[in-house]
């Protein structure tokens, strides 16, 4: 029998994704979600922000890329992952992370635009011709 390894998180991208591949061909990208945690203790606002680390693979990284941009507000249901490593030094250490499984990109979560597109989505940038006249 398989353990339960189900986490949910949502909160606002830290910046913007970049998509990479790995060298089997595998669409990969890590994004960072803030998380906010808000409550009130003896009348005074408290706030807390938690930091998560969120690895996204395959056809998800790519669809999704143009969209995971700084500030947009998204929910991701995914497990977690104990990462381990050895420094150069010799010094052990770990990191826990946050595979996504699915997202989604939260209504309200971006800005839209009138041609029914998100605002701050990444632009295509391309290079300006000059014109001879």
């Amino acid at each position: 029998m398989s353990d339960l390894n189900e986490v949910i998180v949502s909160g606002r991208l830290t910046r913007d994704s970049e998509l990479r591949y790995t060298p089997n061909g595998t669409a990969v990208t890590d994004v960072i979600i803030a998380s906010n945690r808000i409550w009130s203790k003896d009348s005074d606002r408290q706030e807390e922000t938690t930091f998560v680390d969120v690895t996204i693979w395959g056809k998800q990284a790519e669809s999704l890329n143009e969209y995971l941009v700084k500030g947009r507000h998204i929910m991701i249901v995914g497990r977690l992952k104990l990462n381990k490593w050895e420094t150069d030094d010799g010094a052990k250490r770990s990191k826990l992370t946050m595979v996504a499984e699915k997202i989604n990109l939260t209504p309200g979560g971006g800005k839209f635009n009138g041609n029914g597109a998100v605002s701050g989505a990444k632009e295509k940038v391309k290079e300006k011709e000059e014109v001879p006249f």
